[in-house]
């Protein structure tokens, strides 16, 4: 049993399922997010809710794409990218603390290998 705010013997429920984010298994979105992962101005992860942002320069960021968010998340998930400092960012009027998110070497030296490999030939035709 767990308590609440005054004291009071409360029973413990299991917290209710959000809705689940939908996964990518595209390449190229993966690649996409590593490589802009890995520019000089990278993702951020700020507020409560941890929200994805993109940063602009040296103290400003921009929220991103729906779809651009989740793969970053499941990117961090999958530990393939981590989480690092906190950086005081400003997006629009409003300023607050934000944890960049780092490119670990393993995942430079994988992003550079998918680089490096050709898509098949049947890959290139349409339809």
């Amino acid at each position: 049993m767990a308590e609440d705010l005054f004291g009071n013997e409360v029973a413990e429920s299991p917290a209710a399922a959000g809705k689940p984010r939908q996964a990518t298994n595209d390449m190229s979105t993966v690649m996409t997010v590593l490589s802009r992962a890995q520019d000089e101005f990278g993702y951020l992860l700020a507020g409560p809710t941890r929200q994805v942002f993109r940063r602009c320069d040296k103290e400003k960021m921009r929220p991103l794409p729906r779809w651009e968010a989740g793969a970053v998340r499941q990117l961090i998930e999958a530990g393939q990218l981590t989480v690092g400092g906190t950086h005081f960012m400003r997006c629009g009027a409003v300023r607050g603390h934000a944890n960049s998110v780092l490119v670990p070497k393993s995942t430079r030296d994988q992003l550079a290998r998918w680089r490096a490999l050709k898509n098949p030939p049947t890959w290139d035709k349409t339809g």
